[in-house]
């Protein structure tokens, strides 16, 4: 009952307010199982890399986007709350929004903002991290990350360090997946250090056997 209203209570206070698409409903169960708390793998960050050129543009439009992140970064603690709060705001914003280009929006190749009727994979992030900030999650947890997908095609997603290892909100799927999952190759997302730098990303080793035998990102 009360991971239900957290959700109704995420949805309240969240509002109304591209190359992208979706998918069915996830459960805490499984994400949040016991055996995943401490082993679970984390996205290992490494080298600097270059920022993409759509949050470079949104940045120099508007300079709150690029404040330095007010809170220590930190995981967190995923509770059966917070789990409601994720798949709710993850659910809600995927099917307010309809998916599409920026040409056919804005008329140009690479255009990141705040959606509200429609939007690309960026837009989908963009519009999920601000609703989870506006929740009360930091924004140190809420990463904007790029990842090839399953066609060796560009994609964004959300992910959230957690105790439960690093979850992706991803407009394409309702259900919430531990990175390793979704079977998309991570590029690079921002710091959890410092969410104004961009890193390029890899893997840590999968020690857990029953983590071990699932798929990884290539």
């Amino acid at each position: 009952m009360r991971g239900a209203h957290a959700v109704r209570a995420a949805l309240l206070l969240a509002g109304s307010f591209g190359f992208c698409g979706l998918a069915g409903a996830g459960q805490f169960v499984r994400a949040h199982d016991s055996s995943f708390d401490a082993r679970s793998p984390a996205l290992a960050e490494l080298e600097n890399t270059r920022t993409p050129s759509g949050w470079t543009a949104l940045c120099a439009r508007d300079h709150s986007f690029c404040l330095p992140a007010s809170v220590a970064p930190r995981d967190l603690i995923l509770s059966p709350e917070r789990w409601a709060l994720l798949s709710g705001v993850n659910s809600e914003v995927n099917h307010a929004i309809s998916s599409a280009t920026d040409e056919k929006l804005y008329g140009k190749t690479e255009y990141w903002t705040i959606p509200t009727t429609a939007g690309d994979c960026e837009d989908y992030v963009l519009l999920k991290r601000q609703r989870l900030m506006h929740l009360g999650l930091p924004e140190s947890s809420l990463l904007i990350t790029v990842v090839h997908d399953e066609n060796g095609e560009g994609h964004a997603v959300l992910t959230i360090p957690t105790s439960a290892g690093d979850l992706v909100l991803d407009n394409r799927r309702d259900e919430i997946m531990h990175w390793w999952e979704t079977g998309y190759k991570f590029i690079k997302r921002q710091s959890v250090a410092d969410p104004l730098n961009w890193v390029s990303l890899g893997r840590e080793k999968l020690q857990a056997t029953n983590i071990a035998s699932g798929p990884e990102a290539k």
